[in-house]
């Protein structure tokens, strides 16, 4: 809405100026009621007042927060003459911020319409899954092009090419297929999988029988068992069956009878490139299982710990290192979070709430952060120009309008808040010398296939060359330009995982996270894209 002409605008905007800072007066305040009552387009025009001090504030001031206790009819440290007044606007505030609660709002720039939006995909039950399945093991893989795959992934209908490694695949309907690369699939539904080419083997429970592979020589039907299917580069192909029966019918026949055969356990079939069948024995040895499958993880894994544990050694030694937590409890003192710096005062983390878990491999320790009082208490001294914040994490959802990574105890001159929105976004929330805060924030990257799996977040802010960038696994998410000079930065009093004591109790103010940490360091200088990259790439799992 435009108010370019109104003539009354002016006054109306002086008269809430009076009212946010509490110099309204008797007549100022009769007059205000007057124009709010008559005038159309004015309540409005408050309303986007009262919005637009919350949203320039990432912590509501005192002042912001008293006006609307008022509306409530709960403010009870306003001098009583200014109670008097704002309870005879309370009808038209009350209005007016209902207004606003249900209005999109044409105004502000889009830094501030974003600072109360919660995403659809990440916080209500609308949200659909489109998959059929979920990568549950991983070993060596490399997918073809324009293809990203990790553990926990949901797989939706389409095709996937994998050029080498090996990959598990859930079936939401119980089927557990491991395949082999080079491979070229296409995911249909929940019960059926085109095979072009490759080599996988599938373990049907009774409970998915029916499942269904599609090569270019026949369609495979099973009936609860196990068994392993060999489809090279001209179409020729080998059918194993180790466990049950399979049916095998003719491509394009449509499970046409006539063309129907049974392969029973320990028996097989070769089908030539031209659709001649001939009878083989069933080579299990020749597919990788399950079990072997996380064999093989298993090693990996005690490879990459080792590899990570050397990285975790240089860290610790860097002289660049704030604080580094490679959240590794001490057998002796499980409610302490160790610090890797020996510096005092310490900088070991006091447990408050939160529970110890697994982290992202096995053996890894991670805490779980679930209730709102769940926290791990810091003290961070120093100051700084450039501060690098990076952490392994694993979101179990996103419940708060704000949820913490790592913020400062309160919200003063150059304390930075590191966290996500509830729409998906990473933000590094900072207050400037001015008391104006700056929100830098990523554009919305995350949904709900996020949920559960373990990803590398780091976010700079770097005042050399006055850019904050976020990443996420070890690529760019956002650059965004420092609009205010707020050096020296200073943490203090931090929390992990939440927020400490916030000046004046809130709902809003509750940003407890969901999910899990098993490390988190804080640099005191701007890394560059290449050394975030390399802290995601040696410690990925």
């Amino acid at each position: 809405m435009s108010y370019r002409s109104e003539k009354w605008l002016p006054k109306l905007d002086e008269l809430i100026g009076l009212l946010l800072d509490g110099n309204l007066g008797d007549e100022q305040a009769a007059e205000l009621k007057e124009l709010l009552g008559e005038q159309p387009g004015a309540a409005r025009r408050f309303a986007e007042h009262m919005q637009l001090v919350s949203l320039l504030e990432e912590e509501l001031p005192l002042e912001s927060i008293e006006s609307q206790a008022v509306a409530q009819a709960g403010a009870k440290r306003l001098r009583t003459r200014q109670r008097r007044l704002l309870l005879v606007l309370a009808p038209l505030i009350a209005a007016s911020i209902m207004l606003a609660a249900i209005v999109n709002w044409p105004f502000g720039n889009e830094s501030e319409k974003r600072d109360t939006a919660i995403g659809p995909t990440l916080t209500t039950g609308s949200v659909l899954d489109a998959g059929v399945a979920v990568v549950t093991q991983m070993v060596d893989v490399r997918p073809g092009a324009n293809v990203s795959i990790d553990v926990g992934s949901s797989i939706a209908p389409g095709v996937l090419e994998l050029e080498t490694g090996l990959v598990q695949f859930e079936f939401y309907r119980g089927t557990v297929v491991v395949v082999e690369g080079p491979a070229d699939l296409e995911f249909v539904d929940a019960d059926r999988l085109i095979c072009r080419r490759g080599k996988l083997r599938a373990h049907v429970p009774p409970q998915s029988q029916g499942f269904a592979i599609l090569a270019p020589q026949f369609e495979l039907v099973d009936l609860g068992t196990e068994f392993g299917v060999n489809v090279a580069d001209d179409g020729s192909a080998s059918v194993h069956v180790f466990e049950g029966k399979v049916e095998l019918y003719d491509a394009q026949s449509n499970r046409s009878l006539q063309s129907r055969r049974d392969v029973l356990a320990t028996s097989g079939v070769s089908v030539s490139a031209q659709g001649e069948f001939h009878a083989i024995a069933s080579e299990s040895d020749s597919f990788v299982s399950s079990a072997r499958l996380q064999q093989l993880a298993a090693e990996q894994n005690q490879g990459r710990v080792a590899d990570w544990r050397t990285f975790r050694d240089r860290l610790q030694n860097d002289p660049r290192v704030v604080c580094y937590y490679s959240f590794e409890p001490e057998p002796d003192a499980p409610r302490v979070l160790p610090s890797h710096r020996d510096l005092e005062p310490s900088l070991d983390g006091a447990i408050v709430g939160c529970a110890w878990s697994s982290g992202r491999w096995p053996g890894k320790r991670a805490l779980e952060f679930k209730r709102p009082g769940d926290r791990v208490r810091l003290h961070i001294p120093g100051t700084y120009e450039s501060l690098t914040y990076a952490a392994w994490v694993r979101l179990d959802g996103l419940d708060r309008a704000f949820n913490s990574l790592m913020l400062t105890n309160g919200f003063d001159g150059g304390e930075p808040h590191w966290q996500l929105r509830g729409d998906g976004r990473l933000l590094l929330g900072i207050r400037g010398r001015t008391g104006k805060s700056v929100a830098y924030d990523s554009e919305p990257f995350l949904d709900i296939s996020h949920l559960g799996r373990w990803m590398h977040l780091a976010t700079v802010h770097d005042r050399e060359s006055r850019q904050v960038t976020h990443f996420a696994n070890g690529e760019v998410l956002a650059r965004l330009r420092i609009q205010e000079s707020t050096v020296p930065l200073t943490l203090g009093d931090t929390e992990i995982g939440n927020w400490g004591t916030p000046p004046t109790y809130s709902p809003q103010k509750i940003r407890n996270l969901n999910g899990r940490i098993d490390e988190l360091v804080l640099f005191g200088e701007a890394l560059s894209d290449t050394e975030v990259g390399e802290l995601y790439e040696l410690g990925k799992p």
